[in-house]
C-alpha cells in the first residue's frame, strides 16, 4: 500500500488533537504522509489553533511537521466559537510542552495549494474545521481543484445538526466557505454528524485509555473532562471523536458505509443557515453526485485505531 499524501486543516481543539495523534500515527505507519497541516478559527480562535497544532504535533514528535497559520474569521459572516465544549485554550483547559519549531508566516492557503502542486494531483485535502482556509484557495487559485484527488471534510449532516437543528457546527461557522467546497468540482467525502456520532467510545474503551500514561492518553485524559460531561447531560454513552472519520476514511475506507449524493450548503436562511442539503433521499435530484455521505462505521474497529494511536504517541 502506498503512502496517501495528506493536508490536514485544523481548527485544534479536543477532538481534532485526538485526529491529529490518530494521523500521525497512520503517518509512522506508511499508511499516509502528512505533507502539511494548517490552522484556522472555528471551535476557538486562529492564534489558539495554531498553538495548539504545532504543541499536538510536537507532544507526537513530529514538530518537523510545519504548521500554517490560517484564516482568523469566516468569509463573511462573524465568527461563533465552541469554547464551552472545548475549554477557552482549545484543548480543555490541559497544557501540553510548547513547541521549539519556528513559526511559519506563510498562509495557510498559499502553502496548500504548493503543496498540492509538489503532489501532482495526488493530494488529500483533510479539513476538521471550517472550510475558510480552503475556500481561500479555491477562490485565490482557480487552477487549486486540478492538483486535488479528493477532499475528506468533518461536517455537515444528511439529517439534522448540533449548531442549530438544522446545520452542524463546521459548516454553520463559514456556510459560505462550505459551498465553496462543494462547488469545487473536487469530489467529496463528508462524515457528518451521521456517521461522527457513531464514532464513539464506550466507558470500558475510555478507561483503557485513561489507565495509560502514554502521552496521547495523557492528553485524552486531561483535555476531554468537558466535552464528556456535555455528552453525559444529553445522555449519550460514549465520547464521540468526531474529527479522526475522515483521518481514519482516507487510509481505511471499508472501515466506513454510505452513498453518493448532491449535496450543497444553504447560505441565505435565517433559520437553516449552514444546512447541508443533500438528495440522498429526495424525489428531486441535483444532478450531479458531487459527494460521498458517510452514515454509518464498524464502531469496533474506529475504538480499536483510536486508542492504537493514543497508546503509541
Amino acid at each position: 500500500m502506498s503512502r496517501i499524501p495528506v493536508w490536514i486543516d485544523t481548527d485544534t481543539g479536543v477532538d481534532d488533537a485526538i485526529a491529529l495523534l490518530t494521523a500521525v500515527y497512520l503517518d509512522r505507519l506508511g499508511q499516509m504522509e502528512i505533507k502539511g497541516v494548517s490552522s484556522v478559527c472555528g471551535n476557538v480562535e486562529q492564534e489558539k489553533t495554531f498553538v495548539n497544532a504545532r504543541n499536538v504535533l510536537y507532544l507526537a514528535g513530529r514538530e518537523d511537521i510545519r504548521v500554517y497559520p490560517g484564516a482568523d474569521r469566516p468569509l463573511t459572516v462573524p465568527l461563533e466559537t465552541a469554547a464551552y465544549i472545548h475549554g477557552e485554550n482549545g484543548l480543555g483547559g490541559a497544557k501540553i510542552p510548547i513547541s521549539p519549531a519556528s513559526f511559519e508566516t506563510e498562509k495557510a492557503w498559499d502553502a496548500m495549494y504548493r503543496a498540492a502542486r509538489e503532489c501532482e494531483g495526488n493530494m488529500e485535502l483533510i479539513l476538521l474545521g471550517p472550510e475558510t482556509n480552503a475556500a481561500t484557495a479555491f477562490i485565490k487559485y482557480p487552477d487549486f481543484k486540478q492538483y486535488l484527488k479528493r477532499i475528506l471534510i468533518m461536517g455537515g449532516a444528511d439529517v439534522g445538526g448540533n449548531r442549530t437543528p438544522s446545520a452542524e457546527f463546521n459548516i454553520y461557522v463559514d456556510p459560505h466557505a462550505a459551498q465553496v467546497i462543494f462547488k469545487s468540482g473536487v469530489p467529496v467525502v463528508m462524515c457528518g454528524l451521521d456517521v461522527t456520532m457513531k464514532a464513539g467510545l464506550t466507558l470500558e474503551e475510555i478507561e483503557k485509555i485513561e489507565s495509560s500514561e502514554s502521552r496521547g492518553c495523557r492528553l485524552f485524559r486531561e483535555s476531554t473532562g468537558t466535552a464528556r460531561k456535555i455528552y453525559e447531560k444529553n445522555g449519550a454513552g460514549h465520547y464521540f471523536v468526531h474529527d479522526a472519520c475522515p483521518v481514519l476514511f482516507a487510509v481505511c475506507p471499508e472501515m466506513f458505509m454510505g452513498e453518493q449524493a448532491g449535496v450543497f450548503v444553504e447560505t441565505r436562511g435565517r433559520i437553516t443557515r449552514g444546512k447541508t442539503v443533500s438528495d440522498r433521499d429526495t424525489d428531486v435530484k441535483f444532478g450531479v453526485k458531487n459527494t460521498f455521505v458517510v452514515l454509518d462505521l464498524h464502531r469496533e474497529q474506529f475504538a480499536f485505531r483510536i486508542i492504537e494511536a493514543l497508546e503509541n504517541t
